[in-house]
């Protein structure tokens, strides 16, 4: 990292010379007639003050650059020397004969080791002008320009100043491209799918490469939209055959092969009736699925879709960065191949380049895009790198080279190359072929017939031969090594199988007996094999390659897919088997017993694999899924309903990764899911904004998925409200309830949501947690302890489906209420305690007398 801040540095410095100075040399209006021309020097040094032990950066220049000076000439300034006394009056002195920049800047890093002030003085020990190579060197041939002094201090204080700040964090928020440009360390979790199943800094030209090792990769099925690009799933009504499903292409019309991921974006060709092209390109924002841009005349009859992408890194001294990428579209008519580069942010055409020869490629760790070609009739072997093309640089205003300007040009390329070198003999039954390149390192070839394929005729060349040659600089082309090896007994048909680049072990397997065996890279000897993997006898239809299993190498080791309904991984140090994954029962619904699972990628760690067959029936067979398997020790991640697609008859994946989202085409439907960490969205709210003293206060809130495939019609129609977010654990039975129309799921559960409070004191901390239901609600009763105003949030953490978020509301309390007295007795009256109680005790007297008296006449009646 600081060689990093190093370098960036002082490519800032060459920029800012670059600016100061004019590069095309303007007359000099006080030239003497004498021939010699007065000199100014100037040294600037960077960071002053600077701490003990810390770098600067010091620059020297003589006034305006040496007429005529080019990076294609060497026309430079001479004789440079600084002189750096330290505090303690010793001294150091560096010096430069030539200066390399044609500016004439030249630049230094250095580190001070004592406190105190540096003198540092610049001495330019003048040069006469010797070029006469042209008219206009001859002008100045036998100028003097004299010599000439600057001198300057820099201060060195015991306490460092701040150091370069490297990266701004990573996200902890959902994002999106672009990425800005100070979040430099955000490199590791962005990456690109550049060439379907063909791709990676090391390139086998079996073209099977499934390795992303940038960026990450999902962790949950959650799903972030889907995209039907043809009518698909069950047909309907009533047809000889109940439940019939459409066609999906397999397994020689597969959808979505060729399949690029740049820069966010999915670009993908479109089905057109049977066919799985003919339908245009398109291009879509890989988070959402939505359209950006789309072109009919794309993918077509007489203009394929762009098979490959590139991003190139140009980089010298007039320009630096990389390009906004290329969509590379090829042909070849009469022989000749021609490249077409596309934009890829707005699919318009950029340029053409012609007469590419056949070959090897690889993609350099700067995006180029070199090809090793193999003349073996000629002995020779070459580089062809599309970088190197004539009139593929140069061409700005103001400039004449050494810039990236291919653009509206049709270049020919058939003398773009590198490097060529003699190549030894390499004897063999058949004519020598490159099958794996280590860039700079090593190149792997056969002079046999045992490529990987489909085969059936049970013959082997005896002996085979397999050989390497340097691609090391100062080696290239040389013979490391060339073995004959024996045929296997039993008429054994032996394939090559993948290169690892981390053990340095290249593989081959017998398709009858489905062993494998690991050989050095570094000199043909066998180290391991044949191996003895308890396999299903089924694994021998096919398993991707009929004789030969098809197989990816990452992390050291090689994974295996197959017919056999079991994905399994050994390693290439040793050949031991490291585990293997069989989840694939299918009890009655398939006659296969353990489904067929294939590799779709490998990346962040985890194996992605999915169920499929070749030439589907129809209805398609249920239960069909998509996998993520721990790379390491093959336990199970995650696993979702899904049949990922796949083309011609070995099983080639068509599903991409990149950026944490795996794109794949799914045959139940016939539609693009892409599967990634998606954002949330929470709310919270407080059942009274006014509550008194001493009462609970509901708070409650929902927490959903905000994925933008939770807006499309038939989700949107189907949750008004939104989709409620719910755990990891829940979340593929989730998924294919909100987007494969399957049952409500009884048993979800959803996410965590911690509530916190900041009180009327100005406390600020958490007062519980709460879950949210399946239907996206969370509530939580609390009783606030002192009166005021409170302000609640709601955060939801994120999970490994969702990113974080977060929500407040607020209310208020107010003191409580004094407690209602007991009412208190009115004292009674003169006429309560006296007249009253008289008059009521008369009335009583005059009843009872009456009472008496009706008794007294009853008596005389009788």
């Amino acid at each position: 990292m600081q060689k990093t801040k190093a370098n960036a540095i002082m490519i800032a410095l060459i920029l800012l010379s670059s600016m100061a100075i004019t590069l095309t040399t303007l007359p000099f209006a006080n030239a003497q007639s004498s021939g010699e021309m007065t000199s100014y020097a100037y040294i600037f040094v960077a960071p002053d003050p600077i701490g003990v032990g810390q770098r600067v950066y010091i620059s020297m220049l003589v006034d305006v650059s040496l007429p005529n000076a080019l990076v294609t000439n060497n026309i430079r300034r001479h004789n440079y020397v600084l002189t750096i006394t330290k505090p303690d009056q010793t001294t150091e002195k560096f010096e430069w004969p030539i200066v390399d920049d044609t500016t004439g800047v030249a630049f230094l890093a250095y580190t001070p080791t004592q406190v105190g002030v540096y003198t540092l003085k610049f001495d330019y020990g003048g040069q006469t002008y010797t070029w006469n190579s042209t008219a206009a060197e001859r002008t100045w041939t036998g100028t003097k320009y004299l010599p000439a002094t600057k001198t300057t201090t820099l201060t060195v204080q015991e306490n460092p100043v701040p150091e370069p700040l490297g990266s701004y964090p990573l996200p902890t928020e959902y994002w999106t491209r672009p990425i800005e440009g100070q979040n430099t360390n955000w490199y590791t979790i962005s990456s690109h799918w550049l060439r379907g199943a063909n791709f990676g800094t090391f390139q086998l030209s079996t073209g099977y490469n499934l390795w992303q090792r940038d960026g990450v990769a999902p962790n949950s099925a959650h799903i972030m939209w889907t995209k039907p690009i043809e009518f698909g799933g069950v047909v309907g009504g009533t047809t000889d055959i109940l439940g019939e499903t459409h066609y999906s292409g397999g397994s020689y019309e597969g959808r979505f092969v060729n399949t690029i991921i740049m820069h966010g974006r999915l670009y993908y060709q479109l089905p057109l009736g049977h066919s799985g092209s003919g339908g245009g390109y398109a291009c879509v924002d890989l988070r959402t699925g939505e359209q950006i841009w789309y072109r009919d005349d794309l993918g077509v009859t007489g203009r394929p879709a762009p098979s490959f992408g590139q991003i190139y890194g140009f980089e010298t001294e007039n320009q630096h960065g990389a390009g906004g990428g290329i969509l590379w579209q090829t042909s070849t008519s009469g022989g000749i191949t021609t490249w077409q580069a596309i934009d890829p942010f707005s699919g318009k055409w950029l340029y053409n380049i012609t007469d590419v020869p056949s070959g090897v490629d690889v993609y350099t760790g700067k995006g180029e895009i070199v090809r090793y070609v193999l003349n073996y009739a000629g002995r020779w072997l070459a580089l062809w790198n599309f970088s190197e093309a004539p009139g593929a640089r140069g061409g700005a205003s103001g400039y004449s080279t050494n810039q990236w300007r291919p653009n509206g040009k049709s270049i020919n390329a058939s003398t773009a190359y590198s490097w060529n070198v003699t190549i030894p003999n390499l004897p063999g039954l058949t004519s020598p072929v490159i099958f794996a390149v280590l860039p700079g390192d090593i190149i792997l070839g056969r002079s046999s017939n045992i490529a990987p394929g489909v085969g059936s005729s049970r013959t082997m060349q005896n002996p085979y031969t397999v050989w390497a040659l340097s691609d090391k600089p100062q080696s290239r082309g040389q013979l490391l090594w060339i073995k004959n090896y024996s045929a296997p007994s039993g008429n054994l048909t032996r394939r090559l199988g993948p290169v690892d680049p981390i053990n340095r072990v290249w593989t081959m397997t017998d398709g009858e007996t489905m062993q494998w065996l690991g050989y050095s890279l570094d000199n043909g000897n066998l180290l391991w094999g044949p191996s003895q993997f308890d396999l299903r006898d089924i694994q021998f239809f096919g398993s991707g390659e009929g004789f030969g299993q098809r197989a990816v190498t990452a992390y050291g080791n090689v994974y295996v897919q197959g017919y056999g309904g079991e994905l399994y991984a050994f390693s290439t140090q040793s050949g031991a088997m490291l585990w293997k994954y069989n989840n694939t029962d299918s009890g009655m619904e398939t006659p296969w017993g353990l489904r067929p699972i294939f590799i779709a990628a490998i990346a962040g760690g985890k194996v992605f694999a999915f169920n499929n067959e070749h030439s589907p029936n129809t209805p398609l067979y249920k239960g069909n899924r998509v996998y993520a398997i721990n790379a390491s020790t093959g336990e199970e991640i995650w696993t979702m309903l899904g049949w990922a697609g796949q083309t011609g008859g070995t099983g080639t994946s068509t599903s991409v990764l990149a950026e944490g989202f795996l794109v794949y085409y799914n045959y139940y439907d016939n539609s693009v899911y892409s599967i990634g960490k998606g954002p949330s969205a929470i709310t919270v709210t407080a059942s009274s904004k006014m509550s008194a003293g001493g009462e609970k206060i509901l708070l409650e809130g929902t927490v959903m998925d905000i994925a933008a495939g939770t807006k499309q019609s038939e989700q949107a129609a189907r949750f008004p409200n939104g989709v409620p977010a719910v755990s990891d654990a829940s979340q593929s039975a989730w998924m294919e309830y909100v987007y494969m129309q399957k049952p409500r799921p009884t048993d979800v559960t959803g996410v965590d949501v911690v509530l916190s409070v900041l009180d009327p004191n100005g406390n600020y901390y958490e007062i519980g947690t709460a879950t949210n239901d399946a239907d996206g609600v969370f509530s939580l009763m609390w009783e606030p302890p002192v009166p005021g105003k409170y302000t609640v949030v709601a955060r939801f953490a994120g999970t490994e489906s969702y990113w974080p978020s977060q929500a407040t509301t607020a209310f208020g309390v107010m003191d409580a209420l004094p407690a209602t007295p007991e009412p208190t007795p009115l004292p009674l009256s003169i006429a309560d305690m006296y007249f009253i109680p008289a008059i009521a005790s008369i009335i009583v007297a005059i009843a009872i007398v009456g009472a008496l008296l009706a008794l007294l006449l009853l008596k005389k009646r009788a």
